[in-house]
């Protein structure tokens, strides 16, 4: 048994009597199987010894969030949360638990397009998705007209456009 305070959004585990338990950032929980603890140090879930120091970013939250005596329901300033994403981008624990693959998983970084599609993967640069929209033109639009127009999107809207979100 291993008590351990979560740094991620959030983080599920099973306790000592088996039942799926989700803890959320700042939560400090007793994690009974060997399993669950590798995970979470695998990804980066448990606080270190330099997160939980005084004077840090982290231990600020933590001291503000027991302070507010509701534990789970605290305003988060964003920059206590900042460079803090769960593997993959995801919020799905099937991703986070690593029982799945991401790319495996349309609509998460890097997965839903296969190189068979010849689409990038998700988690592409703008520049790969910008070439792939040239590279899809129509015979009457032009290489500089198509880059243009790509350029002027964002990168979300031309990975939506190609995974079947828009026309």
């Amino acid at each position: 048994m291993a008590e351990k305070t979560i740094v991620h959004g959030s983080f599920w585990y099973l306790d000592r009597d088996g039942l799926h338990q989700t803890a959320v950032r700042g939560d400090t929980v007793d994690i009974t199987r060997d399993e669950d603890l590798k995970r979470g140090e695998r990804h980066g879930a448990f606080a270190t010894d330099e997160d939980l120091a005084e004077g840090s970013d982290f231990r600020a939250f933590v001291d503000r969030r027991a302070a507010a005596g509701t534990p789970g329901v605290v305003y988060v300033d964003p920059a206590d949360v900042e460079a803090r994403t769960s593997p993959a981008g995801s919020a799905d624990p099937r991703i986070q638990s690593g029982l799945i693959d991401p790319a495996t998983v349309p609509g998460t970084p890097g997965g839903g397009a296969t190189a068979s599609e010849g689409r990038p993967p998700v988690a592409a640069s703008k520049a790969d998705w910008v070439a792939y929209h040239v590279d899809q033109r129509p015979d009457d639009i032009d290489e500089a007209t198509a880059r243009a127009e790509a350029e002027a999107m964002t990168k979300a809207d031309l990975v939506a456009r190609y995974n079947g979100k828009q026309d």
